[in-house]
């Protein structure tokens, strides 16, 4: 009976916000002083939001197998959602290991790992209609259509897509794992 060999990939979202200043000034107009008192309150909502639609997922292997892909578009792909302002841009990045480990430390095994991410900027969950970001990182818009948008749906998804191969050689039984980052840095 062949050896099997359980992979998991641990996908974890870095979000970061670069600056947000808020400067209140107060001037007085009569050089005679008259105190004012104004109620002021702020509703203030989340710039950005990002949720783990589907994990990437790998299944479990058999030692030897060889290559195992994931295409983009397949059922077993990574998806994220970032519902954001219709006007923002983001910066992406996606950050993981050149190898799955084997969580016993004392077996040196590790399983090759290659991933890529695409993005779909429309509004709709299709990886079809998805454009490749750049393995060095890529800033984006939210929406393509920021020109055409009407005043009333200023809230817009995008939808990051991660898929990519692993290589199943003779390992030893066991878990492998491996931390894979995706860092969305907005303004």
């Amino acid at each position: 009976m062949p050896e099997v060999t359980q992979v998991k990939l641990l996908l974890r979202l870095a979000m970061t916000k670069r600056f947000v200043s808020i400067f209140l000034f107060a001037l007085s107009l009569s050089p005679i002083a008259h105190a004012q008192y104004i109620n002021l309150q702020l509703k203030i909502e989340p710039e950005l939001s990002a949720t783990i639609e589907q994990d990437l997922n790998f299944g479990t292997q058999v030692t030897n197998s060889g290559r195992t892909e994931i295409q983009l578009g397949d059922v077993n792909m990574g998806v994220f959602s970032i519902k954001a302002f219709h006007t923002q841009n983001v910066y992406l990045n996606l950050h993981y290991p050149n190898a799955l480990s084997n969580d016993n430390p004392a077996i040196d095994s590790d399983i090759p790992l290659e991933l890529n991410l695409a993005y779909n900027n429309t509004g709709t969950n299709n990886a079809n209609n998805s454009n490749p970001v750049p393995s060095n990182g890529g800033f984006i818009s939210i929406h393509e259509y920021t020109a055409l948008e009407s005043r009333n749906d200023v809230w817009k998804q995008m939808y990051l897509y991660v898929y990519g191969a692993i290589e199943i050689g003779n390992i030893p039984n066991g878990v492998y794992t491996g931390d894979i980052v995706l860092s969305v840095d907005y303004d």
